[in-house]
């Protein structure tokens, strides 16, 4: 990632952690007042929200530590890490949110929220939508799986508020057990989101490769190059931010190993010029 593109990423990291201390303290608050259990729930999404963008925005500053002796191919999976632990952060909110729905509805002690709480609700699916769209810009630009992890969890909370509003709404009309059951649907988009996240950064954990797309795309950059005849066995897979490619180039068999190296050389240029956020291309050679 440039410098740019860095600090795009990090105003959007510190401006999500900052709208989230806020959010959990006034939903925790409405969430009191307004006796709404929908409300409290989401105020524990929002204080899990806080922990998990502090761990993304260090984990950033991680990522961009250069190779050592320890860490040759560099530090970029610490942002697969970092999804991770935001997958397995909301698994275990979605189980508690849904507990709680659960005990409430089998308790029967229902009871009708505040108005208090429907503002609030209004408030956080404005603030959260506005977060989603700039983090999830900045995600894209960056290649930060971290980040795009981070954006997900702002439209999974637009989602699960937009809930919690239907049920205070609802419990407010005079159906007071929606306020629990909206509890538990918020629980169904936590545990969704979680599952998405964890599928993603397991795949890059695993060396998944890149879409074949992608593949085609190397292919056909690299039998561009004036003296490769074709290229082949191209694998390409993702670390963090950045992308890692293997491949084979067959060049004429009358090359010199000079003339050779310069086709390789060129091959990876271009590669590295076409494809955003290459680090790493490691070109094989072999004669026609």
């Amino acid at each position: 990632m440039d410098n740019l593109k860095d600090k795009t990423t990090e105003k959007w990291i510190k401006i999500g952690i900052f709208a989230n201390i806020a959010l959990a303290i006034v939903k925790g608050w409405a969430g009191l007042v307004s006796n709404s259990s929908a409300m409290i729930a989401d105020a524990m999404n929002s204080t899990s929200d806080i922990v998990s963008s502090v761990f993304i925005f260090v984990s950033l500053k991680i990522a961009k530590k250069p190779p050592d002796k320890k860490h040759p191919y560099g530090h970029y999976k610490v942002e697969v890490i970092a999804s991770m632990v935001i997958g397995l952060m909301l698994g275990m909110l979605a189980y508690q949110v849904v507990s709680t729905g659960i005990r409430i509805i089998l308790r029967g002690n229902y009871s009708t929220p505040g108005s208090t709480a429907l503002y609030v609700a209004v408030l956080s699916i404005i603030v959260k939508e506005v977060l989603y769209r700039f983090t999830y810009k900045a995600g894209l630009e960056s290649n930060s799986p971290a980040t795009i992890a981070n954006a997900k969890d702002h439209r999974s909370d637009v989602l699960a508020t937009s809930a919690t509003f239907l049920g205070i709404l609802g419990a407010r009309m005079g159906y007071p057990i929606l306020d629990p059951l909206a509890s538990i649907i918020i629980s169904g988009f936590i545990a969704k989101m979680a599952f998405e996240i964890l599928m993603e950064a397991t795949g890059q954990i695993m060396d998944e490769s890149a879409d074949e797309n992608k593949i085609k795309e190397i292919e056909e950059i690299a039998e561009g190059v004036k003296g490769v005849v074709n290229a082949y066995d191209i694998r390409m897979r993702r670390s963090g931010s950045v992308y890692l490619i293997d491949m084979d180039i067959v060049v004429p068999s009358y090359y010199t190993i000079k003339e050779a190296h310069d086709v390789c050389e060129l091959v990876r240029e271009k590669i590295f010029e076409d494809i955003d956020n290459t680090k790493e291309v490691i070109v094989h050679i072999d004669p026609s």
